[in-house]
């Protein structure tokens, strides 16, 4: 019997370690019932956030932008998307509940226009990876602030 439990917690904890290494997301068919409530546009220049839509697991592992979308099943997260912004759902009177959009998402069939749009633009709950900034305004912001921080601290 505790061998079967072993076992059984395992499995269990297999599994959803495997799940945490990839960006899965459910789309949900109530904003209620989503982690992230997100308006669909057709312009990638009004995003906050472009969404490259993959089937490949080791893509999805990455977290860039490149989200695995289920309509059921194991997720990290789960949303709602609306291509109306006077969506009827986003409103529950019985309840007295209205729901607000997070943010603005598009849709790409091209990986190198994924990514976040808006600068400072966040979902909570969504693996992101970090990267610097190459331009030469970072390289001299860099370069500032490693010099105020040897004359603050002396080293």
């Amino acid at each position: 019997m505790k061998i079967t439990i072993i076992i059984y917690s395992l499995l269990l904890l297999l599994i959803g370690s495997m799940n945490l290494m990839a960006q899965t997301v459910i789309e949900m068919t109530h904003p209620g019932d989503a982690n992230l409530v997100l308006l669909v546009v057709d312009d990638i220049s009004k995003a906050d956030i472009v969404i490259y839509k993959t089937d490949d697991k080791v893509e999805a592992e990455e977290w860039d932008c490149m989200w695995k979308v289920k309509k059921w099943g194991f997720s990290n997260f789960s949303m709602y998307l609306s291509k109306n912004p006077n969506d009827s759902l986003m409103v529950d009177e019985e309840m007295g509940v209205t729901y607000n959009f997070m943010g603005k998402i598009y849709f790409t069939d091209k990986k190198e226009e994924r990514g976040y749009k808006t600068p400072g633009f966040q979902l909570e709950g969504v693996l992101r990876t970090t990267t610097a900034i190459k331009s030469d305004d970072a390289k001299k912001s860099k370069e500032k602030a490693r010099k105020d921080a040897e004359e603050k601290f002396g080293e």
